[in-house]
């Protein structure tokens, strides 16, 4: 069973951890507005959506994020400058695959 709990953790704005039962991986808001995500993290589209809600729910006004979470960071808003992502608060979505939109 996984779980994303929010903990304090310095030089993060906001940061979780996510368990899988034997394995605890972290992830969160740095203090630069960088997302971040431990590389060994086998579930990172999901804390990348945890990170993204988040910073919607807390109008975080830009974000960035490196080419480092195995998915196409365009379909959640970012647009590439240089060796990083970035996304205005209006700009991050959360796509769904489900077929209705």
């Amino acid at each position: 069973m996984l779980s994303v709990l929010l903990k304090e953790q310095p030089g993060f704005r906001f940061y979780f951890v996510l368990s899988d039962g034997s394995c605890s991986y972290g992830g969160g808001l740095r203090g630069d507005g960088e997302l971040y995500c431990d590389p060994a993290c086998p579930q990172k589209e999901l804390m990348l959506r945890t990170l993204i809600n988040k910073c919607l729910n807390e109008w975080i006004p830009l974000v960035t994020a490196r080419d480092e979470w195995g998915v196409d960071l365009a379909r959640f808003g970012f647009v590439r400058e240089g060796d990083l992502f970035r996304s205005s608060w209006q700009d991050l979505r959360l796509p769904h695959d489900c077929g209705n939109g």
